[in-house]
């Protein structure tokens, strides 16, 4: 519903010869990495809050999502040109590279190439405004903003959030836990939370013992690699390597004492 109301919004100021600027849409978000490799030529910049990927002279790098561009242009890939690449400047892939993704009827599609297998899988390769151009994972066209000093990521969101910085998220952890946890990321790694997100964790604390809920366990639960069931309680509780495990509550900092379980 929240869509269809954006998409008639958009048509309304179409019609009305107002000027556009179509935001990546919240529920759009890049996924985290596959796999450590990376291209030649392109890094991570660990330094800042939330790790960005850089080129070869640090500076940040951007990703135009495509998918929020398809109304205003036939060929996505083809979206920025003219003024727009006087602002930003593709990050091209080395010589010799071919398109291994690309629309159905744009030039230099090529619907083998698009299931072969890379050592860098995240990265794709797509005919843009200058030559064959990055893409990572699937969507996000790969630009720097021209005149950008390294390490800045002062463009992120511009152009009503058309332009993102385009962050590195690790590949998740394998989690042997029991149904319901999963490893979640924040500040700056993973933890495990439960199914509604809310961080988990084990300690110890003196009464009173605010916050400090039981992460509990169904009747019939079993135990699963160092995640065992305490039945001495009120109710049933998993506790992991022989520590008891509680559930903080989301968005809130634990409770004195309390140590994030990490995968």
């Amino acid at each position: 519903m929240k869509r269809a109301l954006a998409h008639i919004c958009a048509g309304a100021l179409l019609a009305t010869g107002a000027t556009v600027a179509w935001a990546q849409p919240a529920d759009l978000p890049i996924p985290p990495a596959t796999t450590t490799q990376l291209p030649s030529g392109i890094s991570i910049n660990r330094a800042l809050p939330v790790p960005v990927y850089t080129d070869a002279k640090g500076r940040t790098l951007y990703g135009l999502d495509m998918r929020t561009v398809l109304r205003w242009a036939p060929d996505a890939a083809f979206y920025c040109a003219a003024d727009c690449l006087k602002l930003w400047q593709p990050v091209l892939a080395p010589k010799g590279m071919v398109p291994d993704i690309g629309f159905p009827d744009a030039p230099g599609h090529d619907a083998k190439a698009m299931i072969d297998n890379r050592k860098a899988p995240d990265w794709t390769v797509i005919r843009g405004p200058m030559g064959p151009q990055w893409v990572y994972k699937g969507w996000h066209m790969v630009f720097i903003r021209k005149g950008e000093r390294p390490g800045s990521t002062a463009f992120e969101g511009a152009e009503g959030l058309t332009w993102n910085t385009l962050k590195y998220l690790p590949p998740p952890p394998q989690v042997v836990a029991p149904p319901g946890v999963s490893a979640v990321y924040a500040d700056g790694g993973y933890l495990l939370a439960d199914a509604a997100g809310r961080p988990l964790f084990t300690g110890s604390c003196k009464d009173p013992c605010t916050g400090w809920t039981p992460l509990a366990a169904a009747l019939a639960s079993q135990g699963i690699g160092k995640w065992k069931v305490q039945a001495s309680g009120d109710e049933p509780q998993w506790t992991f390597a022989g520590q008891p495990v509680f559930v903080g509550a989301t968005g809130r900092s634990l409770p004195p004492g309390a140590t994030a379980l990490r995968p």
